[in-house]
């Protein structure tokens, strides 16, 4: 990767890397894109030592914004001009050109310098900003109409010079080997929360559900383990919303008996693999994504309503963060993530990374507690730019 014009979509030992820029379409919605997708693929003459071999070809990485409605950032999408993937099995290199391709291969770059001298700064909404919030939401909260919202904070990083989004990439990559880090146009992070991906005629989609990792909450967190309690129906009917949304994709669903957990540095969450078979005739996974967005998993439960709330209510743009970020071939094959958390590098000051941290509210919830909780985050996301960055330097 180089420092600019590189986007990413990592997980494990594979994935992709895109250098370079051959067209870009700026959107507001998937459905959007996914026009704009096949139309491209169809007018394009490529050729491939690999047919029908995912992503081997045209690839377009995207970006879309959580609420066009309400914020200065454009969703987009970019066509790489190179792409190098490892998938497993096999290894590939693709290069796109509105002419000849550069017969030269891509240099390996130097290690991206750690960004020097950071401060961290409260962003929009301060801590007691957000307790205050977190009240107001659950006074407007009922289980007939809210059962739970996912409230942002933000913090603001500031570094002495541009911030490298490589040094991101490989700092989060390292800590979180086994979840999926993305980089497209500044947005940058790493999340569990596959919200969908399509693979030839598999379909897969991550349901997580927020359980904090607290003392309190640990017999909780048995209990659902166990399909029992209310933190497993709360994750069955997300489910259930879940494949209410693939089904008119799919022929059939398979879900899992009992949830599983994933487990993180500050949070927990239970976790349910739901996986289908698509027809080709459906669309590409662009069409999946417009349907399961926004997930509730970063909005709330029913997740329109949180939304619409949210409008209302956090004062906080979040821009492209907590919108779908992933990837999408010319097969209609491609991976999907969203995620509560995560950095945009600001677009006219690169030294500065706006950092958001989304935190669920239930209207029962302690408000003292989901406060605590949310400091832990916030301070796990500051040691990540500043303790890393002096031990780098």
């Amino acid at each position: 990767m180089t420092p600019h014009d590189s986007v990413c979509f990592l997980h494990r030992d594979y994935g992709m890397v895109g250098l370079g820029e051959i067209t870009r379409f700026e959107t507001d919605s998937p459905t959007a894109a996914d026009v704009w997708w096949e139309a491209l693929c169809d007018d394009l003459e490529h050729e491939t030592e690999m047919p029908g071999a995912e992503a081997t070809g045209p690839v377009a990485f995207g970006s879309f914004t959580f609420d066009p409605d309400r914020s200065s950032s454009r969703s987009v999408m970019i066509v790489p001009q190179t792409i190098i993937g490892r998938w497993p099995g096999y290894s590939w290199l693709t290069q796109l050109s509105w002419g000849s391709v550069d017969e030269d291969p891509p240099r390996p770059q130097p290690a991206p310098p750690s960004p020097t001298a950071v401060t961290m700064h409260d962003g929009v909404v301060t801590a007691q900003q957000w307790r205050l919030i977190a009240q107001q939401v659950q006074d407007i909260m009922g289980p007939d109409d809210l059962e739970q919202i996912v409230l942002m904070r933000d913090l603001e990083a500031k570094a002495a010079s541009p911030v490298d989004p490589r040094w991101i990439v490989e700092t989060l990559h390292s800590r979180f080997p086994h979840a999926y880090t993305y980089l497209v146009e500044g947005s940058v992070g790493v999340t569990s929360k596959l919200t969908v991906g399509v693979s030839k005629s598999l379909v897969s989609s991550r349901v997580l559900t927020h359980s904090p990792a607290t003392d309190e909450n640990h017999e909780v967190l048995l209990a659902a383990l166990q399909n029992e309690g209310p933190l497993a129906a709360h994750h069955a009917e997300i489910v259930e919303r879940t494949c209410e949304s693939l089904a008119q994709f799919c022929d059939t669903l398979h879900i899992p008996d009992c949830p599983g957990a994933v487990f993180t540095e500050r949070s927990n969450y239970l976790v349910s693999d739901v996986t289908g078979i698509h027809s080709p005739d459906q669309g590409s996974c662009l069409t999946l994504v417009d349907a399961l967005c926004p997930p509730a998993f970063v909005t709330g439960l029913p997740p329109h309503r949180a939304q619409f709330v949210l409008a209302e209510v956090e004062h906080v743009d979040r821009g492209r963060v907590s919108g779908p970020t992933g990837w999408v071939d010319s097969l209609g094959n491609g991976q999907w993530v969203t995620d509560c958390r995560g950095g945009q590098i600001d677009g006219t000051d690169p030294s500065v990374v706006h950092i958001f941290s989304g935190h669920p509210i239930g209207h029962d919830d302690d408000t003292e507690i989901l406060s605590r909780a949310t400091e832990h985050s916030i301070d796990l996301l500051r040691e990540i730019f500043t303790t890393t960055s002096q031990s780098h330097s």
